[in-house]
C-alpha cells in the first residue's frame, strides 16, 4: 500500500504529542529550574501546535504531488486567507450596500493620483463628482490612449499614469493590432473571496490547469509585454505561487507550442487524483484537451507509467530534463485511469478527478455546451471574474449552476452604461449604476486604475438583478467582434479591409455582400468528429457568366488577414487555426437568408441588418446550400 500524506501526518502528530507529553513530564512534573521550564513552555507550545496541525492536515483531502514544503506552505497560505475573509467579505458587504458612494471615492482618489500628468491636466481639471465626471471627460477608445499608452512604454515620465506599472499588457482591437495596455494591479479583497469559494473545503489540494508560454517582447524602458494570463520566467513569486498551489511543474510552464504544452499540463493534471479545480481561459482550450486526451489516451498512459515525457514531443532538451525529473512513474494510477478510459468519455472530467470542485473557463463560440454535454457531463462550471485587459470588472459568486453572472467591484473600478439602443451614437448619454433597470441591456463603459477613463469596452451586459444594492450582470455579446476560434478576436472591420485588398487582385469581381462563420458551427453537436478550425467565408458577387476564382486567387483573403491581424498570423503559423475558406454564393443568395432570418424570428424588414457572423446551424446551413465555387 502506497504511503500517503494523510499517513505520514498521522505519524508526524503521534511524534509531536508524544515528544510534548515527554517534555512537560520531564521539566513541569519533576523538578526543573525556572530557565528549563520557560523553555520547555515554549517548545511544549510548539509541539502542540505542530501535533494539532498534523491531525487537522490528516483529516483533509490532499494532493500527493506535494513536497512537506509545498503542503505546509499552502495549508498556511489558506488558513491565513480563511481568516482574512471575514473582514474582507465585511468591507464588501458596505460597498455594495452603497455602491455609487464607492464609485465616486475610488473616482476621485484616481484623478487625484492622476492629475498632474499631462493627461490629467488636459482632461481631469475641475472634476469633483461623478456628474462633473459624467459632463466633462470624453467617452473614449483605444485610439484615444495609444499615444499616451506608447510614450509611456517608451519610457517618459508623468505622461498619464501616475502609479507603478508591473508590465504591459497586449489585446487585439478593431484594427488587428495589439493594443499596448498599461497593466496597474488592484484588488478590493474580492478575488480572495472568490478564489476561496472555487477551491472548496480542503486547503491542500492543487489545482490544475492549461497555459501555453506567449511570445514575450519588451518595451523601450524594458518592461515586458506580456497577454493578461502571464507567468513570468524569472518572478520568485510565480515560482513560489505554481510550486505551492499548481500541479505542474514550474518548467511545464515553459513550453511555448500550443500541442506539447496542452499535453504537458494535462499528464501532470493526470497525475493527482485529488486536483480541486481545473482551468483553462476559455472553453475551446478545456474540449481540445480532452479530445487529445481521447484521442491520445495511449501516449498518456504509457507516459504516466513510465514516468518519461514521450519523445515524440517536441520539447527542448533541458525542459524535457525538468519535466522528467518531476514526473514520477504511477502504474497503479495508469491502471485506474485505463479502465476509466474504457468506459468511453462522456463525463470524463468528473470520473477521473472525483473530488473536483468545479472546472474553470469562460465560453467561447459555444464550448461550454459542448463540454457539458461530452466530457463535462456532470461536472460544474465556474466563471469566476468577468473583464478583460484593461481591467477586471466583476466576479462571480455564485456556484449553484445559474449561467454565469457576475456582481460589479464598486471600489476597484468606475461603471457607466450607456442604454443597447444607443450604442452605435458616437456620444451617447450613460447611466451610474443606480441608474439601471434589471431586464435592460447595456453597453459597458469602464474607468479602470490601468489608466482608462470612461473607456467603451464593446461588451453588452444584461441586467439580471442586484447583490445588495449593486447590479449583477450576464454578458451577452461584443459589439464589433467577429471571428474568434482561439481568442484571437477578429473585428468585422478587420475581414471587410481583407475582402476589399483581396477584390483589387480579384479581377471583374464585383462585390455585393458577404457574411461569415466559424467551423465548429458546422458541425453541430455531433460526436466523434475531427474537423478543422478555419473561418468560412461566404461572398456573393454580381452576375458574371463564367467568372471564377483560382486557389491561388482565394488564398489572397486569409494572406490579407494574416497581415492585418497579428494574432490570427500566430495562430495560422502554430497551426491551430487552417487557412480560411472562401465560398462564392449563387445571385441572391444573401436575400435568401434575409427572408429566412425574418422568417424565424422577431426582425423586421425595415430595421434588417445582415448579420456579418453566422451563428445558428440553420443560417450556415442554407448559404452552404447556395455555394457555387468551392
Amino acid at each position: 500500500m502506497a504511503v500517503t500524506w494523510e499517513h505520514r501526518c498521522v505519524l508526524w502528530a503521534l511524534a509531536s504529542a508524544g515528544f510534548t507529553a515527554y517534555v512537560i513530564n520531564a521539566y513541569f512534573i519533576n523538578d526543573a529550574t525556572w530557565l528549563c521550564r520557560v523553555a520547555a513552555g515554549f517548545l511544549a507550545i510548539l509541539g502542540t501546535l505542530s501535533s494539532v496541525t498534523a491531525f487537522h492536515i490528516s483529516t483533509l483531502r490532499c494532493s500527493e504531488s506535494h513536497t512537506l514544503k509545498t503542503l505546509l506552505l499552502q495549508y498556511i497560505l489558506f488558513q491565513v486567507a480563511t481568516l482574512a475573509t471575514p473582514f474582507s467579505l465585511y468591507k464588501l458587504k458596505k460597498l455594495w450596500k452603497e455602491p455609487r458612494k464607492a464609485q465616486e471615492k475610488f473616482l476621485l482618489k484616481l484623478i487625484s493620483r492622476d492629475a498632474d500628468t499631462e493627461y490629467g491636466r488636459r482632461y481631469l481639471t475641475g472634476i469633483q463628482s461623478l456628474q462633473d465626471f459624467r459632463d466633462k471627460h470624453p467617452l473614449t477608445k483605444y485610439d484615444h490612449y495609444q499615444d499616451y499608452f506608447q510614450r509611456l512604454a517608451d519610457g517618459e515620465k508623468n505622461v498619464c499614469v501616475a502609479a507603478k506599472v508591473d508590465r504591459f499588457g497586449i489585446s487585439s482591437g478593431t484594427t488587428g493590432k495589439g493594443k499596448l495596455i498599461p497593466m496597474v494591479f488592484n484588488d478590493s479583497g474580492l478575488g480572495l473571496v472568490v478564489v476561496l469559494q472555487a477551491v472548496g473545503s480542503s486547503p491542500i489540494q492543487k489545482m490544475a490547469g492549461l497555459y501555453c508560454k506567449p511570445a514575450q517582447k519588451f518595451t523601450k524602458s524594458g518592461l515586458p509585454i506580456a497577454p493578461a494570463v502571464f507567468v513570468p520566467d524569472n518572478s520568485s513569486l510565480a515560482k513560489f505561487m505554481v510550486s505551492t498551489l499548481l500541479n505542474s511543474p514550474f518548467s511545464a510552464f515553459q513550453i511555448s507550442t500550443d500541442f506539447e504544452a496542452t499535453y504537458v499540463h494535462l499528464l501532470f493534471a493526470l497525475t493527482d487524483k485529488n486536483i480541486c479545480t481545473f482551468s483553462a481561459p476559455f472553453a475551446s482550450q478545456v474540449y481540445r484537451a480532452f479530445s487529445m486526451l481521447e484521442d491520445e489516451q495511449d501516449m498518456f498512459l504509457e507516459d504516466l507509467s513510465t514516468g518519461r515525457i514521450n519523445p515524440r514531443l517536441n520539447i527542448d532538451a533541458e525542459t524535457r530534463r525538468s519535466l522528467d525529473a518531476a514526473l514520477e512513474a504511477n502504474p497503479a494510477r495508469a491502471h485506474e485511469l485505463r479502465a476509466e478510459f474504457a468506459r468511453g468519455f462522456v463525463g470524463i472530467l468528473g470520473r477521473i478527478w472525483p473530488h473536483l470542485n468545479c472546472f474553470v473557463t469562460a465560453d467561447i463560440s459555444g464550448y461550454v455546451q459542448k463540454l457539458k454535454a461530452k466530457y463535462t457531463k456532470g461536472s460544474r462550471l465556474y466563471s469566476f471574474a468577468y473583464g478583460c485587459t484593461e481591467g477586471l470588472v466583476c466576479y462571480n459568486l455564485w456556484m449553484d449552476g445559474r449561467p454565469p453572472q457576475y456582481v460589479l467591484s464598486p471600489s476597484t473600478n468606475l461603471t457607466e452604461f450607456i442604454p443597447e439602443d444607443l450604442s452605435e451614437e458616437a456620444n451617447p448619454k450613460t447611466l451610474f449604476l443606480d441608474e439601471i433597470e434589471v431586464g435592460k441591456r447595456y453597453e459597458i463603459v469602464i474607468t479602470t486604475v490601468s489608466g482608462f477613463y470612461r473607456y467603451r469596452m464593446g461588451d453588452v451586459v444584461e441586467v439580471v438583478g442586484f447583490h445588495d444594492n449593486c447590479p449583477v450582470i450576464q454578458v451577452k455579446y461584443r459589439t464589433g467582434e467577429l471571428l474568434n476560434l482561439r481568442s484571437e478576436k477578429i473585428d468585422k472591420l478587420v475581414v471587410n479591409n481583407a475582402i476589399q485588398e483581396s477584390l483589387t487582385s480579384w479581377q471583374g469581381a464585383t462585390l455585393v455582400e458577404w457574411t461569415c462563420a466559424e467551423s465548429p458551427l458546422m458541425y453541430g453537436d455531433a460526436e466523434h468528429v475531427d474537423f478543422d478550425m478555419l473561418y468560412l467565408l461566404f461572398i456573393e458577387l454580381e452576375s458574371v457568366d463564367g467568372f471564377r476564382l483560382s486557389e491561388e486567387q482565394k488564398s489572397l483573403f486569409d494572406q490579407s488577414l494574416r497581415k492585418q491581424h497579428e494574432f490570427y498570423d500566430h495562430y495560422r503559423q502554430v497551426g491551430t487555426i487552417c487557412e480560411a475558406r472562401v465560398m462564392i454564393v449563387r445571385p441572391g443568395s444573401f436575400k435568401k437568408l434575409q427572408d429566412f432570418i425574418i422568417a424565424t424570428s422577431t426582425a423586421s424588414y425595415n430595421l434588417f441588418k445582415m448579420p456579418k457572423k453566422l451563428r445558428t446551424k440553420a443560417t450556415l446551413d442554407l448559404m452552404m446550400k447556395c455555394v457555387v465555387d468551392v
